[in-house]
């Protein structure tokens, strides 16, 4: 489903005189909040350089996503500023340069690297392409209906509407979470 294809939707739900720029104000949120609830994985496979401890990565990693990081039989920690980690080995990854650092950097080359981390939204959806479609995985897209529907009602006051079509999406997400959590388990 596309934006438009929503957005009228919706509209059937819930009879409204709110901007369209408005609605895909909620889209983005609701495209950012699908992958806050499910987590889908998603794996980068790293090609570690001896004594090379930095990386670029994806614009789609974020650090609060990565849940794994091993290279060849070592698996990394994340370091904590709070909790000192000697002699573990460990990760920083910083989100606005997508550079993951390794400490101590690998010891060999050759040695296969994983990471693996949730997914999340990186289109900024415009009112002025309504044939955009979110992120979400194609059998979810329908829940981006009652979802919209939710903040529509409660634009139009109509609060026993938006508590009940928040409760259809929330629940389809839960449900969608619950089917991925068996594939991030570690």
């Amino acid at each position: 489903m596309n934006l438009q294809q929503i957005i009228n939707e919706a509209d059937l739900l819930v009879p409204n005189e709110v901007p369209i720029s408005d609605k895909v104000m909620w889209l983005n949120a609701l495209n950012q909040d699908f992958f806050n609830v499910v987590k889908i994985p998603r794996v980068i496979s790293l090609n570690p350089l001896v004594d090379q401890a930095t990386y670029t990565l994806s614009a789609e990693v974020r650090l609060k996503n990565i849940d794994l990081l091993t290279v060849g039989l070592i698996k990394y920690k994340e370091l904590l500023p709070i909790a000192p980690n000697p002699l573990q080995n460990t990760y920083t990854f910083d989100d606005s340069t997508y550079t993951l650092t390794l400490r101590p950097a690998p010891y060999s080359s050759g040695l296969q690297g994983v990471l693996r981390y949730s997914r999340i939204a990186t289109t900024n959806f415009t009112p002025s392409d309504l044939s955009a479609v979110p992120e979400a995985p194609e059998e979810y897209h329908w829940s981006f209906i009652p979802g919209l529907a939710s903040f529509l009602a409660s634009a139009v006051d109509d609060d026993v509407k938006s508590s009940r079509y928040e409760a259809q999406y929330k629940t389809a997400w839960n449900k969608a979470a619950q089917n991925y959590v068996g594939s991030v388990a570690q």
